[in-house]
């Protein structure tokens, strides 16, 4: 039975946890007069500026006060926040239950992350909500017709494995492209995956390399992983095995499984190959000969799906 666990920047992605950048605070003393009248933007903006720290020293349990002061008169920004507030246990006591009342009334109201956040709750069966991948697909569409790019990832994740949902590799396709433009680096790593596979697309080695290329920039680790095995295979762009080494050894260092796995292979295989990444670079760019292709090196993501199975993936959350 496979194992899921939620790689959720909660504002949870099936895979990813997201928590959303506050914006930038106007004068926090006019804030304070315009909320003294009564003006929910006024209360949302000065809970955003204490839990953030601009303009003010970040201050959670200041952020709960004004967000509660808000979210109680019906204002879906606070609700989300200060539901994210309790998931996390930050400036008031960590309540799952509070978090999914807070989520839910903003969550109603139309609020993307609230409705992102929710349905990562319903996929993993979180704070006494049973598992349902079927009300989580259902937040998630929600969430994703307004492009959040979380739930648009984790909406895609579904869609390829069938949960909750008809598996529909084209779709998935479409919502980890929307995604991805938007910076979305699980889904650049899954959709590069697409592209080398032709799972939903045309098989495409240069666009797969090209995203790989946009999530490494930003060091996700699954994207030094695939970029290396591109590297390695040269699939897509030449062979170069010194570079799909160091990418291995970066990966590695992250943690990443498949990245210990394929640098594993290259230590047992190669054995005065140096312990840092960019030496073992060096060494492998000197070697008098090409080494062999280690055995059976992996890429981090999922396999090509059967007509009887389903794609490993993960889900993007984010608590906000």
């Amino acid at each position: 039975m496979r194992t899921w666990a939620p790689l959720c920047l909660l504002v949870v992605t099936l895979f990813t946890f997201c928590f959303a950048n506050a914006e930038s605070i106007p004068d926090v003393p006019r804030l304070l007069k315009s909320a003294s009248k009564g003006d929910l933007d006024a209360l949302f903006m000065l809970g955003l500026a204490y839990e953030s720290g601009h303009g003010v020293a970040q201050d959670f349990a200041a952020a709960a006060r004004w967000y509660q002061l808000a979210a109680d008169r019906g204002h879906s920004g606070a609700q989300s926040r200060l539901g994210s507030l309790y998931a996390r246990g930050q400036g008031v006591p960590q309540d799952e239950t509070a978090a999914v009342k807070w989520y839910l009334r903003a969550a109603v109201q139309g609020d993307p992350d609230a409705q992102t956040n929710l349905g990562c709750m319903y996929f993993n069966g979180e704070a006494g909500l049973r598992l349902d991948y079927a009300e989580a697909a259902r937040w998630f569409a929600k969430a994703a017709a307004q492009h959040n790019q979380f739930a648009e990832a984790n909406l895609a994740t579904l869609h390829s494995e069938g949960m909750g949902v008809p598996r529909d590799l084209d779709k998935a396709a479409s919502l980890f492209l929307d995604a991805a433009r938007q910076g979305n680096l699980y889904s650049q790593v899954r959709l590069a995956w697409m592209y080398e596979h032709g799972v939903g697309f045309h098989q495409d080695l240069a666009d797969a390399l090209r995203w790989d290329r946009a999530a490494a920039r930003h060091d996700y680790p699954p994207a030094w992983n695939n970029l290396g095995y591109l590297y390695e295979h040269g699939l897509g762009v030449p062979r170069n095995f010194p570079e799909a080494a160091r990418l291995y050894c970066e990966a590695a260092a992250s943690r990443l499984p498949a990245g210990e796995r394929n640098w594993a292979i290259l230590r047992s295989t190669l054995k005065d190959l140096p312990g840092n990444c960019d030496g073992a670079a060096r060494w492998l760019a000197s070697a008098p000969e090409e080494p062999e292709n280690p055995a059976e090196s992996i890429e981090a993501g999922p396999k090509i799906p059967q007509e009887d199975s389903t794609v490993p993936g993960a889900l993007v959350s984010r608590k906000q």
